[in-house]
Order: structure tokens, then sequence, then C-alpha cells
């Protein structure tokens, strides 16, 4: 299952970051905690990415949809039954039991406290259900070394195909410490261990008051985290960008220097009057475009196109029909990570049905040995459709970014004048507020 989930993530996304991935040991028993944002991908995610594999708990209505209900089973995932349902408690109750012997066997539970995937921009009430677990196993079964810890999970467009993910994984802590209240308040106890894990995973994810803050925050980390020195057009690291876009709602949260929050607002706005005017995005104007480099990327970019296109032609049409489906019926849910997990479940049936209609097809007109290796190839055509197409939208934006510096010099240069004053803003911001956060550095598991 885990080489599975890693083989979705990496076609549903284009970059996976995690950090702090080295905190977990896996010789403890550990009960993990995360925010639940993009519906199934959620679960994949920590599933493909983690060091170690989880297991999970997962609402019982999931066993019912027939696609999902293989794979659920075969994760091994621990269904939880709605209070309303007809024996619920009687059901849940050997639930709790069967989640408590996960961490009793050394290994880890994964819960997403918030009860259902949401599109809110802040952490939600956590349900009690984590601790509860945690400590039952820690005083009840006796459980030695039993650690709790708290995973982020950040996403800069959830429900696009082939956008960015970061985990962040928090500082696991023990459960012994909590052992000897429990025992005296039990209730109050759980109460308290769910309120300190929702403290620590607002601690490690984003948590702002608005998804309007959000974007504004997440759009200005975005320049100033990206160098200007680059010299094509390159994305920034999510990690690095969330981190500025905390430090600064962190500012105005504490209403650490107005001045400065008004000045870099009025540079901003600026700043993207310039690049909608333009039609440019903040990597077109950054990048310096030294000499040499562009013709040299751009013609190596047209001889691997030149390449691949045969096969990545091959892909696109094998891929056009269920690709448009599965973007079709995804457009209809309301909620965006429902959106997501439409597009993981219905791209994992239909290309997979498609697959097999091409391997008997081709098997049926040439031979068997032939449509299975038709069968095989159809899914690495269909990826390598995907990376032409990314590598040519990239070049292309490079090459007009260049243009446009080329070409209207003095205008090139009043936007970056414009793109610096944002810069230099932000720092003036960041001077006193980003240096007490501790910096965290990503490392990318999926290119």
């Amino acid at each position: 299952m885990k080489l599975f989930a890693w083989l979705l993530v990496r076609v549903f996304f284009r970059r996976v970051e995690i950090e702090g991935a080295e905190r977990l040991d896996t010789a403890r028993p550990t009960v993990l905690v995360a925010n639940h944002r993009n519906g199934l991908v959620d679960a994949v995610l920590l599933l493909a990415t983690l060091p170690r594999s989880p297991r999970f708990l997962g609402k019982s209505t999931l066993f019912a949809i027939p696609p999902l209900w293989p794979l659920l089973k075969l994760a091994r995932v621990v269904p939880v039954h709605r209070t309303e349902d007809r024996g619920a408690g009687a059901r849940n109750a050997k639930a709790f039991v069967a989640s408590r012997a996960i961490p009793s066997d050394g290994g880890m539970l994964a819960v997403f406290p918030e009860g259902i995937s949401h599109n809110e921009p802040a952490l939600q009430r956590l349900h009690t259900g984590a601790a509860r677990i945690a400590l039952e196993a820690s005083v009840d079964d006796g459980v030695r070394n039993l650690d709790t810890v708290a995973v982020a999970l950040v996403y800069d467009a959830k429900s696009r195909f082939r956008s960015t993910a970061l985990l962040r994984v928090g500082t696991p802590q023990p459960v012994q410490g909590w052992n000897q209240a429990y025992r005296t308040d039990g209730p109050g106890t759980v109460r308290a261990l769910t309120d300190d894990l929702a403290t620590r995973l607002r601690s490690v994810g984003p948590d702002h008051d608005s998804w309007k803050q959000a974007e504004y925050f997440s759009q200005l980390a975005e320049i100033v985290a990206r160098p200007a020195d680059d010299v094509l057009p390159h994305d920034v690291r999510l990690a690095r960008q969330q981190h500025i876009a905390e430090a600064l709602a962190e500012a105005e949260r504490t209403g650490h220097r107005y001045a400065a929050m008004d000045a870099l607002a009025d540079a901003f706005k600026t700043y993207r009057r310039d690049l909608s005017l333009l039609g440019l995005t903040d990597a077109q104007v950054a990048a310096s475009y030294r000499s040499g480099h562009l013709p040299w990327m751009a013609t190596l970019s047209l001889f691997r196109v030149a390449v691949a296109l045969p096969f990545a032609a091959a892909g696109a049409v094998v891929h056009a029909v269920p690709y448009l489906l599965v973007r079709t019926a995804a457009r209809l849910p309301r909620n965006e990570g429902i959106r997501s997990t439409v597009k993981i479940l219905g791209c994992l049936c239909t290309f997979t049905l498609t697959y097999a209609l091409v391997g008997f097809a081709v098997g049926q007109h040439v031979g068997p040995g032939l449509g299975i290796l038709a069968g095989i190839a159809a899914p690495a055509c269909g990826y390598l459709a995907v990376r032409v197409a990314e590598r040519v939208k990239r070049t292309g934006r490079a090459i007009d970014g260049a243009r446009f510096v080329r070409e209207r010099g003095q205008l090139a240069r009043s936007v970056r004048a414009n793109r610096a004053a944002v810069v230099d803003a932000a720092r003036s911001v960041l001077d006193t507020d980003e240096g007490t956060r501790p910096e965290r550095t990503p490392i990318a598991v999926a290119p």
C-alpha cells in the first residue's frame, strides 16, 4: 500500500516537501494527529511520505464506497461509526480497542481529530478520540514510551492537479507525563491533552482568520521567499513560503509595527497591480535572464520534447476521455477536499479500466505479449505527456519573461523596483518578528 500511495502522490502532485521526518522514531509507539483539509488525499499523502507506515481511523461510511472499500481493507483502516448509527456505541468500543492495539504493538496510529475534511482556514475543534486512545494505551494497556506527534498538511492549491504539498512533523511528546493526571481525572485529562494537541497542530501548520488573509500572506511570502537573482523563473519552496507567511501573520496578530505593515500593504497593492496589467507572474519578473542561459535551456527543452513527443502524444490520446470524465465529475462537489478525493479515486478507477481495455484491444489484434506491454506502457506515456506539457509551459513562461525584460526595459525596471519595495517592506517587519521563529529546512521527496 505504501508503494501504491507513493505512485498516486507522485502523479497527483508536482512536488511534495517534508520537514521534520527524522523526528519520527521508528522504534517508539506513536499516535499521530493531523489536520484534515483535503479528504482522502490527506491519508494518502501521510502513507506515501512518512518514513513509517501509519494505520488510520476512518469513517465507516467510507467502506460503503465500492472503489474505496478494497483500498481501506488493504490499508487496514479501523472503521469508526457515527453516533446516530444503530449499534454505534458497541462497534466504536471495539474500534477503540483495535486502535489501542496498534501502538501497543509498537505501531503508529494516525487520526484526523477534526473529524471531517473541511474548507476552513483555521483548525477546527478537535474530538477527544486521539487523546483518549493515547491515554488508555499508556495507562490501561501499559504501553511504554508512547508518543503523540502533530503533523500539519499544507497545500498551495489542494484540489489542483500537479500542485505542491508540504508535510510538517512536529516534535513528539511522551504521553507518560499525563498518566497520573488521567488516573485522578480521566475526562478532564483527555480534554486537556486534546487541547494540547490542538496547540501543537497550530504551531506546525497554518491557522488563519479567513481565506482572504491566508491568500494575502501566502502571495506576499512567495515574493519574499523567491531569490531575485535566479537566472530563470523557478517556483519557491512551499516550506519557506509558509514560514514567511506565518511570520507576517503573527506580526499582524500581535500588533507589531503598524506603520511597516501599512507600508507593506501599499507596496504589495502596487506590485500586484503591475503583474495583473502585464499578465506576468512574480517568477517571470524576478528572474535575471543572464545572457546565454535561456537559449541553452530552450534548446535543451525543445530537444527533450521532440524526443518524448510521440510517446507523450500517445499518452494524451489514451488518457483524454477518462481525464475529461473525471474533471467533469470533480466539479460537482462543493467541498474542495471532496473534489480532490473524486479526482484521485476517479483517475484510479477510470485509468485502470482504460489500461485494461488498451491491453485487451492490442492483445486481440497483435498478440497477448504486446497487449501486456501496451497496458504497462500506457500509464508511463500518460505521465510523460504531463511532464512534457509542464516543460513546454515552463519554457514558454521563461521566454515571455525574457522578452518583457529585453523589449520593455524601462517598464521592467519600474516593475522590478516595485517588487523590491515589497521585499524591503516585508523585511522591515520580519527583522523583528521572523527571527523569533525557528527556520525549517524542507526535504523534497517527490521532485
